[in-house]
């Protein structure tokens, strides 16, 4: 990369998001959002609901059908363009974890809400309060449409919740989710941008114009067998790693 690298580390370090525009060339987001399309199709054939946000696990067999398509995604997956932004953000090993598209609900009723990633695991709040120190999941952003931004409360992700914060995010105290919250940013982005923020920041969309969002999440630990085996969205076992250095990437536990 360039020699920014040491002041755009600090900054993705501390406050846990960082913008690259005009990162990707446009030629390839063309060729993304093409594959895409007809993958999202695919997904949304199968969960139909208008409060939807987003779609999950696109590099599935089953929702991207075409081998090629799989192969150019893997390949994205694993450049050098992404994996060295990734060493600014984790010591090795990285792991890939999974692929979403973020769009506008349909339901012009669903409002976009605070929320931290982890929330949705399952898991005690004092396990989450544990799992952000340790578990590292990063966000790379790549919006194939213009994308009217994402709000974020910067530094969030090493620390856990104001009193405020937690009320809003979990609408405690009669307060709502997509209320308003001190130090929120608006961080708007358009095709060729790439936008790395921590899956653990309080964080939430802001729909309009044509959202249409690649995420691609990377990880400090493996992804677990059983649930690359339900959804299929790892690489075959004879796929030809273009990066071997990056041994690690498609690895499970």
């Amino acid at each position: 990369m360039n020699g920014i690298d040491s002041e755009t580390k600090s900054k993705l370090k501390t406050l846990g998001y960082h913008l690259f525009p005009n990162l990707i060339p446009l030629d390839r987001i063309r060729l993304l959002k093409e594959i895409l399309i007809r993958t999202n199709e695919e997904w949304l054939q199968e969960f139909q609901n208008p409060k939807n946000i987003n779609s999950a696990y696109l590099t599935s067999a089953k929702y991207m059908k075409d081998k090629n398509d799989r192969k150019t995604l893997f390949e994205f997956i694993e450049s050098d363009l992404l994996l060295d932004v990734c060493d600014l953000i984790f010591n090795d090993p990285i792991y890939f974890l999974n692929t979403q598209i973020f769009f506008n609900p349909l339901d012009p009723n669903k409002l976009p809400y605070w929320h931290r990633d982890i929330q949705y695991l399952g898991i005690s709040e004092e396990e989450q309060k544990n799992r952000i120190e340790k578990d590292h999941v990063w966000h790379f952003r790549i919006p194939l449409e213009e994308d009217p931004g994402i709000w974020l409360i910067p530094g969030s992700h090493t620390r856990w919740d104001t009193e405020k914060e937690r009320q809003v995010r979990l609408e405690l105290e009669g307060k709502k989710n997509n209320a308003d919250m001190e130090g929120q940013i608006l961080i708007p982005h358009n095709p060729g941008d790439l936008l790395v923020f921590s899956a653990h920041l309080i964080h939430k969309g802001n729909y309009g114009s044509n959202r249409f969002s690649f995420d691609i999440l990377y990880t400090n630990f493996p992804e677990q067998k059983q649930i690359a085996e339900k959804w299929n969205h790892f690489p075959e076992e004879n796929y030809q790693r273009k990066n071997p250095k990056r041994k690690t990437l498609f690895q499970l536990v």
